[in-house]
């Protein structure tokens, strides 16, 4: 999702100064974020796109080559987190307290490389249905005159 919306709102826009997606699960709940830092004069704007861009992945899902360039990027990210000692830790720790076993690099990854748009479109139609979506402005912006309707999805 970073990917989308970097391009769409930073590179070809130019409405933000950072825009990203990160995502914090746990056991039962979780959580997925948007950030983007912008002129209080673009916010409407840029809440506009990030809407768009959720609606676009619920109707019609990640294109082959964003799934693919999203995984090698999972990837990537994953082995580099493992070069530390307290992420490998917390990685560990986790994988035994949520599936009670740990899991090995192989099995990560092989994991990974089987996922499927299919699968991440069914994901998005289900998360991207509405009614739980949150905004928090820091600044300027006048959130008030945003409107509901704004984060409709």
């Amino acid at each position: 999702m970073s990917s989308r919306l970097f391009q769409k709102i930073r590179e070809e826009r130019g409405l933000a100064y950072s825009v990203y997606s990160a995502v914090n699960a746990f056991l039962d709940t979780g959580l997925m974020m948007i950030y983007a830092a912008t002129n209080p004069a673009r916010g409407r704007e840029v809440v506009r796109l990030v809407m768009d861009e959720l609606r676009d992945l619920r109707d019609h899902g990640p294109t082959k080559s964003e799934l693919e360039v999203a995984k090698e990027h999972l990837k990537g990210s994953l082995m580099l987190s493992l070069e530390s000692t307290a992420s490998r830790m917390s990685n560990l720790a986790r994988q035994e307290m949520y599936y009670g076993k740990q899991f090995t690099l192989a099995e990560v990854l092989e994991g990974i490389e089987r996922v499927k748009p299919q699968s991440v479109h069914r994901v998005a139609q289900q998360l991207f249905q509405g009614g739980h979506l949150t905004l928090a402005a820091v600044g300027r912006m006048d959130v008030s005159r945003l409107g509901r309707e704004a984060l409709r999805l």
